[in-house]
């Protein structure tokens, strides 16, 4: 039988215990940034809509007055200074150094970020998976052949003007109006305002 070395028990009790931690990590931290984001944008949507303040849902207006719950999480972390090398400039072209500082900077940067890694593998630091952001501002989409025009997807503006919308309870198809389909637009709004983390509000 074979016992595991205290280095190795104790490495595994931190990969443990950072998973108990769930919403108290980094990845947390991540994933309320951008819940913070897309509350900010309701509120903003709120704002370019006129919605009066009074017709705010409470959730809303406990976030929007305090300070705290509008603060963005980071973790700054600077890598050790680069230095470029020397330009000989008797025995070497400015075009030779910058291809001598251009590849020292690519060593340099990717040991920083490859040092990020490890921290994550060794169970020091905790992995942040991308989440799921919202759409861009919108562009031109080819109409499909023999469909209907789809013309341009919706500006992320008006995406949270829908969500805010939503959320003091218009009904769909007046959010929707003639120009949009109100399945669409109910499906977009929940997912916005899931985002959020209002959607069991």
């Amino acid at each position: 039988m074979n016992a595991k070395s205290p280095r190795k028990l104790a490495e595994k009790a931190r990969k443990s215990e950072l998973r108990r931690q769930g919403d108290e990590g980094l990845a947390a931290a991540a994933r309320q940034n951008r819940e913070r984001e897309a509350r900010l944008r309701i509120i903003e949507a709120f704002g370019r809509l006129g919605i009066p303040y009074a017709q705010w849902p409470d959730f809303v207006r406990v976030f929007y007055t305090d300070p705290q719950r509008r603060i963005e999480f980071r973790q700054m972390m600077m890598p050790p200074p680069f230095q470029a090398p020397d330009f000989d400039r008797l025995n070497q072209s400015p075009s030779d150094w910058v291809k001598a500082a251009d590849r020292a900077w690519e060593l340099h940067r990717d040991r920083f970020l490859q040092q990020c890694e490890d921290w994550v593998s060794a169970g020091v630091d905790e992995e942040i998976v991308e989440g799921k952001h919202a759409r861009g501002a919108g562009r031109k989409v080819a109409a499909r052949k023999g469909g209907r025009r789809r013309g341009e997807n919706t500006p992320i503006d008006r995406r949270h003007e829908w969500a805010a919308k939503r959320l003091v309870k218009v009904p769909l198809k007046e959010i929707a109006g003639a120009d949009a389909d109100a399945t669409t637009v109910g499906r977009v709004a929940r997912e916005i305002i899931r985002l959020a983390g209002w959607a069991t509000k």
